[in-house]
């Protein structure tokens, strides 16, 4: 399941990095080039077929994704009124798949996110959906290992390890400031890809735990929903009250017990949910460019006339 619901960090070439809410032409585009909604549902791809990925985004962006999610399933296209947080986009998802497959197992993407090795990360991606003895009836998240300390991204901190190579969590921390983000990676803290596989009865029976109001009136609005024109209407009143809720605020409350953590491969992870992490992830996909493009020591002393001749085949 893709989640596509949710603010997006966009680059304007002249104006510089601006957060412009979502990019509606691009998908959430990095350099105006390359969609982040396009390589996610692609990510997903590597896992399970296209008839298996559902994406849940706002229904007043819709039209503008239309040719991104032109290859799937039309029931596998959830729309919600507005965003209010990842908890609620991933009950509302849940309770749509689940109706349909009570027995589903559900890998949850954010598509605000950037990965440079997707070889890699499809590896960790099979890792976290695939049951083991430990995460058979756990929540599985999946941390990345830090590169420095960084404040505006959450952190997991891990506990004992088991045989399948899982971890159990200790904590799920939204860190404010440097301090204390340092104070994290030196405990041996993974950054929070927001990542995370269950069965859906068990991310439904996390979200009832611990959001259970929440739970209550999603069911309610859905049950309530005559087809799907009157299932919009009771999304629409229901949304207009509820607050923005985070899945891993959800996870704080004191599901850290029913959870597992594994840590992904080196893939060249990053999360483009501020502007600051927009523009890094811009330095390093420039500077890539540069090393493949600019002339190496012996091009720039041999005249281009000479390189011209040194490299043509003679017939």
């Amino acid at each position: 399941m893709v989640l596509a619901g949710g603010r997006s960090v966009s680059l304007d070439a002249q104006n510089g990095y601006i957060d412009s809410g979502v990019d509606r032409h691009h998908g959430g585009a990095l350099l105006g080039q390359q969609s982040l909604l396009k390589m996610t549902l692609a990510r997903a791809g590597l896992i399970v077929p296209s008839e298996r990925i559902c994406v849940l985004i706002n229904r007043p962006e819709r039209r503008y994704w239309d040719d991104l999610l032109a290859g799937l399933t039309r029931g596998n296209i959830i729309l919600q009124p507005s965003h209010r947080g990842s908890a609620v986009e991933i009950l509302l998802g849940v309770l749509n798949i689940l109706a349909r497959d009570p027995s589903a197992r559900i890998l949850v993407l954010p598509y605000h996110h950037y990965v440079a090795d997707e070889r890699a990360m499809a590896s960790t991606l099979l890792d976290a959906a695939t049951p083991t003895a430990q995460t058979r009836n756990k929540l599985t998240l999946v941390g990345i290992k830090p590169g420095k300390a960084d404040p505006e991204l959450g952190y997991i901190v891990p506990g004992r390890w088991f045989e399948d190579g899982t971890r159990s969590v200790h904590r799920v921390v939204n860190c404010f400031g440097e301090a204390r983000a340092r104070e994290l990676v030196a405990r041996g803290a993974l950054w929070n890809s927001s990542i995370v596989a269950a069965r859906g009865t068990v991310l439904l029976s996390i979200l009832r735990a611990h959001l259970p109001d929440l739970v209550d009136q999603m069911e309610t609005a859905l049950a309530r929903g005559d087809g799907p024109g009157g299932r919009a209407n009771e999304l629409t009143q229901l949304y207009a009250r509820l607050p923005s809720v985070d899945f891993s605020h959800a996870i704080a409350l004191g599901a850290e017990t029913e959870c597992r953590v594994i840590t992904s491969r080196p893939c060249g992870w990053s999360n483009l949910g501020t502007p600051r992490l927009v523009a890094a992830v811009a330095r390093r996909m420039q500077l890539a460019v540069r090393r493949t493009t600019e002339p190496g020591p012996l091009q720039r002393v041999i005249a281009p006339r000479a390189m011209h001749t040194l490299t043509k085949v003679e017939p």
